[in-house]
């Protein structure tokens, strides 16, 4: 079965939003982790199910070797709270630059009206990185958006935490 774009989707390499778009959740954190390492683990879209909570699901489309330093590819995420009877799939555009340690992704789901993350990695003094994460979502439900609105911070928190500990397990001896 092929499948259909809908009209407004995101294709890899265009419609990606500008993230300065009043986000909904920002923060930054400095790691002990070169920035190649941490980009290695962000860009690591495949590998989410084995570390990040909640996700049950992660698979990538269509990627191929970086042209210049960035790749661009499809990603499909399920995500589940079985405590609340909730799975949402995602299907996300992302786009990773090797050059600057970024990657952006733009994902659409049933529950999810926009959904625009950033990762930006800079290089700090002795091997650290500084980590600025950005988060831009819209619900297509009122109440599902007033539910988020009160546990998103918290969560995005834990998914910052799970990317840390995932570079501490591939990278520290």
């Amino acid at each position: 079965m092929r499948a259909k774009i809908s009209p407004g989707c995101a294709r890899p390499g265009l419609n990606i939003p500008a993230i300065d778009e009043v986000p909904k959740f920002s923060a930054s954190r400095r790691v002990n982790f070169t920035p190649q390492q941490i980009f290695a683990v962000v860009s690591d879209v495949g590998s989410y199910k084995d570390f990040l909570p909640l996700v049950e699901r992660s698979t990538v489309r269509n990627r191929k070797p970086a042209v210049d330093g960035t790749e661009n590819f499809g990603a499909d995420l399920v995500v589940g709270y079985n405590k609340m009877g909730i799975q949402e799939a995602f299907s996300s555009q992302v786009q990773a630059n090797l050059k600057d340690f970024s990657v952006h992704t733009v994902s659409t789901g049933n529950a999810v009206k926009k959904l625009i993350s950033s990762w930006q990695i800079t290089p700090v003094e002795g091997g650290q990185s500084e980590i600025a994460f950005v988060v831009d979502y819209e619900m297509k439900s009122p109440m599902l958006q007033m539910l988020m609105k009160g546990m998103f911070d918290h969560a995005a928190r834990k998914i910052m935490g799970a990317f840390e500990e995932r570079a501490a397990r591939l990278y520290r001896s």
